[in-house]
C-alpha cells in the first residue's frame, strides 16, 4: 500500500480519532443512585468475592470473566508490516475486539504484549488467566508463535485459540468440503499441496489429516517437507512431516502441484502461476489467501482453468476469513466453559460453516457464507458446545440448542437475556451477589463504530483498510493515542493479597471489586477502566507484567496489593514506565484525607505546622497519607502500628519502609502504645481497625481534637462517641455518617486530568493540587465539623479535579501536550451526563 493516505483512509482514521478508538468499557447497568452503586461496589461486593473465594469456578457466574477473552499478541506477525511492534497492533486487535462483539456477543479486550521473547510473552500470558475465560493469540509470527501456543495450551487453565493457526485452518476445511462436493471429487482422496509453513499452513494441514485427507504435502520456500529434510526446518515442521506427506515426496511447489487436486495458499503474493493450475489435475481448486496479494489474481486462475476459487479479501469470490469462525467458537468454549479446544470441536465447527451454504446454493461462486451472516456464529457455538460434551470438556448442565438461541437472540437484539429479579426480600449481600449472577458481573466490553453493513466491516476492520492505522503508528508511536482507545484506558491491576477487609482471597475473587472499581471510574469521570487480575504476588514478576502490556493502557491504577510489596511495585513501576501509575489504596485515600484535613484545620483555627497528628496504621494508606500531610506543611506525626507508636531504632515489626518513614516523623521518639501516643495530638486519623480509639484516649488529647476514623466497615470510634469525649470535628469512611472521607472522589478526576494530557507520572503537584481543589469545593458558607468534604455523589467534582491535575501536571512539565483546561472540565462534565456519545475530541 502506498504512504499516501486516500480519503476513504483518512475519513476512517477521522472517526477513530473522533472516538478515541473503536472499543470502549461499560456498566452492563446503569448507576443512577448509591442503591446501585451500593450493589456493584462496597459494601454489596464482598458477598460475590467470598462465594468466589470458596469456589474459584463461580468466577465464571459472577464476574465479567466468563464471557470475555483476552486477545493477546506482540505485533510480530501484523499484516506486511513484519514486527510492527504492539502500540502498532493496538488499532488491529480493537477491529478484532468489535467483531466478537457484534457476531457473538462476546467480550474481547486487546492485550499488547511488549517483549521479542515467547517465554517472557507465556509468563505474561499465565499470570493473566485469572482475568480471562479464554485467550485468542492473533498476529504472532513464527517460529515463536508455535512455541507460545503449545506452552500456554499446555499450561494455562483456560482455553486457547491461535486465530492464525486454528482460525484459519477451520474456514479452509469448511470451503473445502464444500469445494469437493462441487467438482465432485472425493475429499478423503484428494490430493492437496499446502504452501506456507507458517502457524496458518501447519494447522491447516494438521486439521485436514484429521479429517481424513490422505495425501497432504505441505511446502515452504524451499519446497516440499518431508521426512529427513535438513534445510529450514523447526520442531513445529518436523512434527507435521510425521502425518503428511506419505510417499516422502522432494520436490518442489511447481512439481508438487503436478496432479494435485487442491492448491491452498498461505504464503505470499504472487507464488501461483498460471502453470502451474494448468499442470493440476482436473476442475483444480485454488485458495489463494495471501493478503492483500493473493498468490494468485481471480482472473488468472479463472484462465488456468481453476473450478472453484477461494480468497481472503471481500471484494474478491469466496471470501474465507477468521471473522467467520471466532465468534461463535469462543461463545461455544464459554458457555460450556471448557478447559481446553480440541481437534473434535475445530472439526464440528468446520462442518457447521459448510453447512450455511445450503445444496441450492453451492456453485463454484458459492462455497462459503458470506462474512454478515449472522447464522453462523449461533450454529458455530452450537456445534462447538456438543463437541465440547461429546468429548467430556463442558461443565456443567449445558444445552447447545439453548447456546445457539441465545446467541442469535444477542445478534438479533443487541442484549443477552437476563433474568427476572427474585422478589424476596433480601440484605445488600444476598441483592448484590444475585445481582453479579443475573448479569454475570457488571463489565462489558462496548463497540463505539458498530458494524452495521459491509462498507463499515471493510472501511475499520478487515485488511487492507486495518492496517492503515497499524502502519501509521508504527512510523510515529504517539498516534496510538489518537487512533486507539489507549488514551482513556486504565488498568486496575491486583494480586488479590489485600481485597477490602477480606484480606489475601486471591485474584479471581478479586474481580467483582475490580469490576466495581471500573464502573467508578466510568461513572465519576468517563475513564474507561478494566481488571487486571494476576495469579502471581511475586513482587518483581507484576512489575514486568505490568510493564510488558503497558502499549495498551494510558494508565495504571494499582489496587488491593498488600503492604509493603505495593510500595516496591508503584515505585518500579513509576521510575520505569511512562504513563501514569498510580496507588488508590494510597494516594486516592491520601489526597482526600488532606483535603478534609484542610477544611478541619481551617475549622478549628489551627495552623498546620503547629498541629501534633497521630495516624494509627503502617499500612498503604497510612503512610501515603504521612507522606501527603508533610506536603502541606505538617510536621509532628506519629505513626502508629499495632505494636504502637514508630520510632527511628525500633526493632519489633519493621520493614523497609517503616524504616524510612521512622527517618521523618517522631522526631521526639516518643514509645508506648497508640493510648500513650495521642497524648496531647490534635489530630488523629485511623486507618487500622475497628475500636481502635476509645473515648478515654480522646479525653486525654488537645481541646477541640479533630478524629477521622476510616476503618471499614467499622470505624476506630463511632461519631457519637467521639462526639461525647470531646472530638469537634469526626470523619468516617462511611456514607450513613456526616464526612465521608471516599476516595471515589478522586481517583477518576486524578486519571482524567492526568490522561486528557498525557501524563508520563502523577507527581506530588498534582496530588496536592487535587487535594486543595477538594477542599475548596466547600464554600466557607457551607463549611460547618458535619460538613468538610463534598458528598460521595457530588459530579461537580471529577471535573474540578481534573483540571487541576492537568494544569499542575502542566505546570510541572510532566504533560506531553498542552489542553486548555476549561476544555477538560467541559469534557468531563459531557462524559458524566451524556456519556461517550457527547464527547468528541478536537476535529477529525
Amino acid at each position: 500500500m502506498p504512504d499516501k493516505i486516500t480519503n476513504q483512509e483518512a475519513q476512517a482514521l477521522a472517526y477513530r480519532k473522533r472516538y478515541r478508538g473503536v472499543i470502549g468499557v461499560s456498566p452492563k447497568i446503569p448507576i443512577k443512585d448509591s442503591k446501585i452503586l451500593s450493589l456493584v461496589y462496597t459494601p454489596g461486593v464482598a458477598s460475590s468475592c467470598l462465594e468466589i473465594a470458596k469456589d474459584p469456578v463461580q468466577s465464571y457466574l459472577l464476574s465479567c470473566r466468563g464471557n470475555t477473552v483476552g486477545i493477546l499478541t506482540d505485533g510480530s506477525g501484523l499484516f506486511r508490516l513484519g514486527h510492527a511492534g504492539p502500540e502498532a497492533a493496538l488499532p488491529v486487535m480493537e477491529g478484532k475486539s468489535v467483531i466478537f462483539k457484534t457476531f457473538a456477543g462476546v467480550d474481547a479486550l486487546p492485550i499488547c504484549i511488549r517483549t521479542k521473547d515467547p517465554y517472557e510473552f507465556i509468563e505474561t500470558a499465565l499470570a493473566l488467566t485469572p482475568t480471562f475465560g479464554a485467550f485468542c493469540l492473533e498476529d504472532i509470527a513464527s517460529p515463536q508463535s508455535f512455541t507460545i501456543t503449545d506452552h500456554l495450551e499446555r499450561g494455562a487453565d483456560i482455553p486457547v485459540f491461535n486465530n492464525h493457526g486454528l482460525g484459519v485452518a477451520i474456514p479452509v476445511l469448511a470451503a473445502l468440503i464444500n469445494s469437493m462436493k462441487v467438482v465432485g471429487k472425493d475429499i478423503i482422496n484428494a490430493r492437496v499441496v499446502i504452501n506456507g509453513a507458517g502457524m496458518a499452513g501447519l494447522a491447516s494441514a494438521e486439521l485436514l489429516v484429521k479429517a481424513g485427507i490422505k495425501q497432504v504435502i505441505v511446502c515452504d520456500r524451499d519446497g516440499a517437507l518431508y521426512k529427513y529434510r535438513l534445510k529450514g526446518m523447526s520442531w513445529a515442521k518436523w512434527e507435521i512431516v510425521k502425518c503428511t506427506n506419505p510417499d516422502n515426496f522432494t520436490g518442489t511447489l511447481g512439481q508438487a502441484l503436478k496432479n494435485a487436486d487442491v492448491f491452498i495458499g498461505l504464503s505470499s503474493g504472487n507464488v501461483l502461476s498460471g502453470d502451474m493450475i494448468k499442470s493440476m489435475a482436473k476442475d483444480p481448486i485454488v485458495f489463494a489467501l495471501s493478503t492483500p496479494h493473493p498468490e494468485i489474481m481471480p482472473e488468472k486462475a479463472r484462465d488456468a482453468g481453476a473450478k472453484v476459487m477461494v480468497f481472503n479479501r471481500a471484494d474478491f469470490p469466496n471470501q474465507s476469513d477468521v471473522a467467520m469462525i471466532f465468534p461463535g467458537f469462543f461463545r461455544g468454549i464459554l458457555e460450556t466453559r471448557a478447559s481446553n479446544v480440541n481437534s473434535t470441536m475445530a472439526l464440528s465447527a468446520a462442518q457447521a460453516l459448510a453447512d450455511c451454504v445450503s445444496p441450492e446454493e453451492l456453485n463454484p461462486e458459492r462455497v462459503m457464507p458470506k462474512i454478515f451472516d449472522f447464522r453462523v456464529a449461533p450454529k458455530i457455538a452450537e456445534a462447538v458446545a456438543k463437541a465440547a460434551i461429546q468429548t467430556g470438556e463442558a461443565k456443567g448442565d449445558v444445552d447447545p440448542a439453548l447456546i445457539s438461541d441465545m446467541t442469535r437472540r444477542y445478534v438479533y437484539e443487541g442484549q443477552w437475556p437476563i433474568d427476572p429479579p427474585d422478589t424476596k426480600k433480601k440484605s445488600i449481600a444476598e441483592e448484590s451477589l444475585e445481582f453479579h449472577r443475573r448479569y454475570r458481573g457488571v463489565l462489558q466490553i462496548r463497540s463505539k463504530i458498530a458494524i452495521k453493513d459491509n462498507y463499515i466491516l471493510g472501511q475499520f476492520y478487515m485488511p487492507p483498510f486495518a492496517e492503515v492505522p497499524a502502519r501509521l503508528i508504527r512510523e510515529n508511536p504517539e498516534l496510538i493515542y489518537d487512533y486507539t482507545a489507549k488514551g482513556n484506558l486504565v488498568a486496575i491491576v491486583t494480586d488479590g493479597s489485600a481485597v477490602l477487609g477480606l484480606g489475601n482471597i486471591g485474584p479471581q475473587a478479586a474481580m467483582p471489586v475490580m469490576e466495581g472499581k471500573a464502573i467508578l471510574f466510568q461513572t465519576f469521570a468517563g475513564v474507561e477502566a478494566f481488571p487486571i487480575c494476576l495469579c502471581t504476588q511475586d513482587a518483581d514478576q507484576i512489575v514486568e507484567i505490568v510493564k510488558r502490556m503497558s502499549p495498551t493502557f494510558g494508565g495504571i491504577n494499582l489496587e488491593d496489593i498488600s503492604a509493603p510489596r505495593c510500595f516496591y511495585i508503584e515505585r518500579r513501576l513509576k521510575e520505569e514506565m511512562d504513563i501514569p501509575v498510580f496507588h488508590d489504596d494510597q494516594h486516592g485515600t491520601a489526597i482526600i484525607v488532606t483535603a478534609a484535613l484542610l477544611n478541619s484545620l481551617k475549622i478549628s483555627g489551627k495552623k498546620a505546622e503547629e498541629v501534633k497528628v497521630v495516624i494509627n496504621g503502617a499500612g498503604a494508606a497510612a503512610i501515603a497519607v504521612c507522606k501527603l500531610i508533610m506536603e502541606i506543611g505538617i510536621k509532628h506525626i506519629i505513626l502508629c502500628d499495632k505494636n504502637g507508636a514508630i520510632y527511628k531504632g525500633r526493632l519489633e515489626g519493621m520493614n523497609w519502609m517503616k524504616d524510612e518513614m521512622a527517618e521523618q516523623t517522631n522526631s521526639e521518639k516518643i514509645k508506648g502504645d497508640l493510648a500513650k501516643a495521642v497524648i496531647g495530638s490534635d489530630i488523629f486519623i485511623g486507618l487500622s481497625v475497628a475500636g481502635a480509639l476509645t473515648k478515654e484516649m480522646i479525653s486525654t488529647m488537645a481541646i477541640d481534637p479533630i478524629i477521622f476514623a476510616l476503618a471499614n466497615p467499622t470505624p476506630e470510634i463511632y461519631p457519637d462517641e467521639a462526639k461525647e469525649a470531646g472530638a469537634l470535628i469526626v470523619a468516617t469512611g462511611r456514607s450513613d455518617f456526616p464526612n465521608q472521607v471516599n476516595n471515589s472522589l478522586i481517583f477518576p478526576g486524578v486519571f482524567r486530568g492526568a490522561l486528557d494530557v498525557r501524563a508520563r507520572i502523577i507527581n506530588e503537584e498534582m496530588k496536592i493540587a487535587a487535594a486543595r481543589t477538594v477542599a475548596g469545593l466547600v464554600s466557607d458558607k457551607e463549611l460547618n465539623p458535619e460538613f468538610i468534604i463534598p458528598k460521595g455523589m457530588d459530579f461537580n467534582v471529577p471535573p474540578a479535579v481534573a483540571v487541576a491535575v492537568a494544569r499542575a501536571a502542566m505546570e510541572s512539565g510532566v504533560a506531553r501536550i498542552q489542553v486548555d483546561p476549561e476544555k477538560i472540565a467541559q469534557r468531563t462534565y459531557t462524559l458524566i451526563y451524556e456519556g461517550e456519545s457527547g464527547y468528541h475530541l478536537d476535529g477529525p
